[in-house]
């Protein structure tokens, strides 16, 4: 077909920059949706932040307390330098998956397992979160590459870089990095070529991080049920860490299948290296599903290194049947599709541009290299892949944008205010019921019982859409979009 053709000419370095352009975007303009980083801001906001020893020393809370004091200075309203560390934390993730490459793969293109990691889940930890798994990943991918390194140069710099990375690891309770190293040393212990002096010296550094992970544990008080409870086999909470596992590794899971099978069957590239490459992607994931805890960082920590892994193992493998494994991405469209309608209580709700959005990502999902039968380098696939993302990506981000943007609370309060009760947003009072939605204590906490003498007393009522608006000539009724239950609810705005 002439558009799998016309893909396979443009650069890979296209793919590349239209997809940090979209990723800064949506990095710096999403909106808040998750009821734990609504709390982090608060706290950011009433300056309670740090509460222990750990916190007092993590990296992640200081970038956001620069980025508090920042949003001060300049007098933001919408907290997206919050987002910026996200950022950096995605730019340093992509170098050090660049030095692990010429490290152990030198001879491999680096560009497209740079933009596959890019592609992949990133985009959505970076929207959703800023509570710190980000970093907590990158760290484990730092100490993951110092610890290779020390495997081939037991150098100071490694050694120290190595121990640095793991009491960062340790200071952001990111403690699952024990069991990869620990898996790791072991391996490389088993080799009887080994030299004494380095079985001893690899021995003792894995001492040094049990003994600073107990003096960790002791020094924050950590209830024991916390880490000593490590497994957990309850079907739904792994029904529901399987599904947020196959949503964040898509597209690479595609491909990682594929992998497998070449690598594993065949026996294409089969070499220890990438046998350490696939053991790590291997455990991590069983720590993921069955760990007691649901960790991002994990799923962070593994895009870079299934990335390295797929494009090593394909490098000159042409695909073709093995491609129909990638009728995978049509969840990314699905997932989407099913997201938007669960905003609304019946279909009948459902606006008629929703639909033409709909068929457009579906549209854009039928460029799928799974539908070319011919032969295909892997490079040539994740072109077609980066392609058919990139578009899905940028509908789904104008839609939504233009969509809901002005139907969340705080455009709404705004509106409101301005235009149906003729009050200054800076002279007002909100009085408050029980329930309301968390992020209005995020952008309006100060007109709960303010400071000043208000002009203008609003009372402010929320319920359900089940419920009945309250009739009142002198209220105002409105429909809004609560961020943190992703439904629809009622606000009634009474001028008192």
């Amino acid at each position: 077909m002439s558009i799998f053709r016309f893909l396979d000419n443009i650069p890979t370095v296209f793919f590349t920059i239209i997809w940090i352009g979209l990723l800064g975007a949506i990095t710096l303009g999403a909106p808040y949706i998750s009821i734990e980083d609504i709390k982090i801001l608060i706290t950011i906001k009433d300056n309670e932040l740090v509460s222990n020893f750990s916190e007092f020393f993590n990296p992640h809370l200081i970038f956001l307390n620069i980025a508090s004091k920042l949003t001060n200075f300049f007098g933001f309203n919408n907290y997206f330098l919050f987002r910026l560390p996200n950022f950096i934390y995605l730019g340093l993730l992509i170098f050090v998956s660049y030095k692990i490459i010429k490290l152990k793969f030198y001879d491999l293109n680096y560009l497209m397992p740079l933009t596959a990691v890019m592609l992949s889940g990133t985009i959505l930890i970076s929207m959703i979160t800023i509570d710190g798994s980000l970093i907590s990943g990158l760290v484990t991918l730092l100490i993951f590459y110092y610890l290779l390194k020390i495997f081939d140069d037991e150098n100071f710099y490694n050694v120290f870089f190595f121990i640095l990375f793991s009491l960062i690891a340790l200071i952001l309770n990111n403690f699952y990095f024990v069991i990869l190293i620990t898996s790791l040393i072991f391996i490389k212990l088993f080799n009887l070529k080994l030299e004494k002096k380095k079985r001893l010296n690899l021995i003792s550094y894995l001492s040094f991080i049990y003994i600073s992970f107990l003096v960790f544990l002791i020094i924050q008080g950590i209830n024991k049920t916390d880490y000593y409870s490590i497994l957990n086999f309850d079907p739904n909470i792994l029904l529901k860490k399987l599904s947020k596992s196959v949503i964040f590794l898509l597209p690479l899971l595609s491909l990682l299948i594929i992998s497998i099978f070449y690598n594993g069957i065949k026996r294409i590239n089969w070499n220890k290296e990438l046998i350490i490459f696939l053991f790590s992607i291997i455990l991590c994931w069983f720590i993921f599903i069955f760990s007691n805890k649901l960790n991002i960082s994990i799923l962070i920590f593994l895009l870079p290194i299934m990335s390295i892994y797929i494009f090593r193992t394909l490098e000159f493998v042409e695909l073709k049947w093995s491609k129909i494994v990638l009728v995978t991405l049509f969840f990314i469209p699905a997932g989407i599709i099913y997201f938007d309608t669960s905003l609304y209580h019946s279909t009948s709700e459902i606006p008629q541009i929703n639909y033409i959005f709909y068929l457009m990502i579906i549209l854009v999902s039928l460029i799928n290299p799974v539908f070319s039968l011919q032969e295909k380098s892997l490079t040539t696939v994740y072109k077609t892949i980066s392609f058919s993302l990139i578009l899905v990506v940028f509908f789904t981000s104008v839609f939504f944008y233009s969509q809901y943007k002005n139907k969340t609370l705080s455009p709404v309060i705004y509106d409101t205010l301005k235009n149906d009760l003729n009050c200054d947003i800076k002279k007002s009072e909100f009085i408050l019921e029980e329930n309301y939605p968390l992020d209005l204590m995020l952008f309006f906490s100060d007109k709960v019982k303010p400071d000043y003498f208000s002009d203008c007393q609003i009372e402010l009522k929320f319920s359900s859409l089940d419920t009945m608006p309250i009739e009142d000539s002198d209220s105002i009724n409105k429909t809004i979009l609560d961020m943190t239950t992703k439904s629809f609810i009622n606000i009634n705005f009474n001028k008192l």
